[in-house]
């Protein structure tokens, strides 16, 4: 069984989670994680019944090199603030030191992760009571369990006493605290949701209203400043007014600013503006700021209250808006809470750059404001929407696009099951940029419009043509389309290669049988069936089926002795008595029970095969193996015209199963069977099976 070793001192995790301030701040580190995996959403889920928190989100998974430096502090494999493409998205790193995994001790004693990457489901949980209390770590090993999925991301299960689970939720029942986390990682391309167990709202970053948006009837100013451009522009009810430079003190940094600035005449207020946009300590209004697209956890970086002590006559305080960061310097680090910059000479210039501007703001806006007055001869200011409805003709030039998320998969096996089409869809966007609802775009099914957007069960091969199409209402028809390919599950199981083999398992894997001369009479015997006189070979192919059936069982019966004990027949029913005189028959239903009465060996031919576990027990019929073992016995029939190609098409298909049985319980390693506990079958067990 797969393991990961801790690597640092067990002292570390109380220390650091101790340090770990605030709920936003801890789940703000689990959440990075999922956006480092390329997942498009991840889902925060409070559930007081069950004293839990989970985490989960459907990205790239973790394998067993990637769980191995979870556990490794202040070693990464990720380069922070440095752009990384995926499938045509292009996202931030966040991650730099490891340290993210034990923000969830905040939060609970026991945590548990089940991550899939690969096909390969990895399964592991620690205890922080169980590490703490040893000062050296270094070795300790933690047990993975692993098997097979499809569905690729991570769950983080974090198991909270009834103390933690209220404490979080009188936390998060404060709106600028959850808005906040919902809107912790700004990136269109990535979702955050938030839920309560039993309530109706769901906070998620889609449904947070834009700050361009808020109190739109008291809006002053929209501010708009790029580095890149060194040039800082107002807008006025929508209207170019000014543009002033302004230049940076380094390049090795970048800053990104947009900001609403409101003037409250007599009788009006700020009460209407969101809580995503106001202090938790005084509940003012300020602008959130984010490094490399992440949310700093900082009042004081931007503060618009600057000017206030200097002259509140060049102040502008009523601000809100996102102040963005970007750099890739190794320089640009953060105190232990993320709630400051740690000081060097690279995090003062940036800072100083930032109040500047600031005060650039301010102090040229409160003058651009006087004269907006002096332009109306006294009267009320000139408010309402700030922002431009098109800032410039790259908006007129843009074209909608219908994106398809490429890590779905196009490759089905019938029957297959329900297909949800509007999973394909990762995003939609209009002309002008803006995401718009899935549910605004068309889906065809090979030329009909499906009505539900689901894709009933598919039980035969054949290709589906899937078609998604949206009308923007300035550009027009846009569409996107993919091609799903529906199959049989079958593997040939022989070690060479067949176009075609009479000897399958329902499975991708491609098992290849090690049993030397099974292996070669399966080749011969695809290679008869293959040819023009298949029905002249058809007694040959049942006597070699039959050859096969006694060497597997042979081999698995003296490569697990004490599996199988020798039978009293005088405590066998009569019936059963007759059944059994074909000695190769008691052999093979022998084995067929043991798996029966031994689910834990089932589990292991499932996982090292890949058939599914559900169809492999199914496909352990009794019934089934019986009738196969009796057409391979040609002495028993009177003619050979008993067989015929259906039938020993049938006989190959169970024939092949048993091989595949017997060749994994052989090659079982022995550190494995040390683990399982097998119940032999004993004479009872065939009366019950047989009769």
């Amino acid at each position: 069984m797969p393991s990961a070793k801790l690597k640092f001192d067990g002292k570390l995790i109380e220390e650091l989670s101790q340090k770990i301030p605030s709920t936003l701040f801890a789940l703000n580190e689990l959440l990075k994680n999922s956006y480092d995996a390329f997942a498009p959403s991840v889902t925060v889920k409070i559930e007081p019944s069950k004293q839990t928190i989970t985490i989960s989100d459907n990205g790239n998974g973790m394998g067993s090199s990637d769980i191995d430096k979870l556990f490794h502090i202040a070693h990464s494999s990720k380069s922070y603030g440095h752009t990384v493409e995926q499938d045509g998205i292009e996202r931030i790193t966040q991650g730099s030191k490891g340290l993210g995994f034990l923000a969830a001790f905040k939060f609970g004693d026991k945590v548990e992760w089940k991550t899939c990457k690969n096909g390969v489901h990895s399964s592991f949980s620690l205890r922080k009571s169980d590490l703490v209390s040893k000062e050296d770590l270094t070795g300790t090993e933690i047990v993975i369990s692993t098997g097979t999925h499809t569905q690729e991301g991570t769950i983080i299960t974090v198991y909270a006493g009834k103390e933690k689970i209220d404490g979080l939720l009188e936390d998060l029942s404060d709106p600028r605290v959850t808005e906040k986390l919902a809107a912790t990682i700004v990136d269109d391309s990535f979702e955050i949701k938030i839920e309560f167990e039993n309530h109706n709202q769901c906070y998620t970053t889609k449904k947070l209203k834009s700050f361009q948006l808020e109190s739109e009837e008291n809006q002053l100013f929209y501010v708009k400043y790029n580095s890149e451009e060194n040039e800082v522009n107002f807008y006025n009810k929508g209207e170019h007014k000014a543009s002033f430079p302004f230049s940076l003190k380094r390049t090795d940094y970048s800053v990104n600013v947009e900001l609403i600035i409101f003037f409250f005449s007599s009788g009006r207020n700020s009460k209407s503006i969101s809580p995503l946009n106001r202090r938790l300590h005084d509940d003012a209004l300020y602008p959130l700021v984010y490094v490399n697209r992440n949310l700093f956890n900082n009042i004081v970086t931007f503060d618009p209250e600057v000017l206030r002590k200097k002259s509140s006559g060049k102040a502008l305080p009523q601000m809100i808006g996102r102040v963005c960061l970007y750099s890739k310097s190794q320089e640009i680090d953060f105190n232990s809470d993320r709630t400051n910059f740690v000081e060097n000479s690279f995090t003062k210039d940036l800072l100083k750059d930032l109040k500047s501007l600031n005060e650039l703001i301010q102090t040229k806006g409160s003058e651009l404001k006087n004269q907006l007055k002096k332009n109306t001869h006294g009267k009320k200011l000139p408010l309402g929407k700030a922002m431009p409805d098109l800032e410039s003709n790259k908006l007129k030039k843009s074209t909608a696009s219908i994106l398809i998320d490429r890590k779905k998969a196009v490759d089905y096996y019938v029957p297959s099951a329900q297909i949800n089409l509007e999973e394909f869809i990762f995003q939609v966007k209009n002309c002008q940029d803006q995401e718009v609802d899935k549910g605004e775009v068309n889906i065809i099914v090979d030329g009909q419009t499906s009505i539900n957007k689901v894709l009933p069960s598919v039980e035969v091969p054949c290709k589906k043509e899937i078609c998604f199409r949206y009308n923007d209402k300035n550009t027009g028809l846009v569409s996107s389309e993919v091609l799903l390919n529906f199959k049989e599950l079958k593997s040939a199981i022989s070690g060479k290669t067949q176009e075609k083999s009479l000897f399958t398992i329902p499975s991708s894997s491609k098992y290849c049988v090690d049993l030397e001369t099974v292996s070669d009479l399966i080749y011969a015997i695809d290679k008869a069936y293959s040819s023009n006189f298949k029905d002249v070979f058809l007694p040959l192919i049942a006597c070699s089926i039959r050859a096969i059936f006694e060497i597997s069982s042979d081999k698995v019966f003296k490569a697990r002795k004490s599996w199988f004990k020798p039978f009293d027949n005088s405590k066998f029913d009569s019936s059963v008595k007759r059944e059994i005189k074909d000695s190769l028959l008691k052999n093979v239903v022998n084995v067929v029970i043991l798996l029966k009465k031994n689910q834990s060996l089932v589990t292991e031919i499932s996982t090292i095969t890949e058939i599914s576990y559900s169809t492999l027990n199914n496909l352990l019929d009794l019934g089934d193996f019986k009738n196969s073992v009796k057409t391979s016995h040609i002495g028993a029939h009177q003619s050979s015209r008993y067989l015929s190609k259906p039938k020993i098409e049938a006989c190959a298909h169970i024939c092949g199963l048993f091989v595949v049985i017997c060749n994994v319980l052989i090659n079982l390693d022995n550190n494995k069977i040390s683990t399982l506990t097998i119940t032999n079958v004993d004479e009872s067990d065939l009366n019950a099976y047989l009769i």
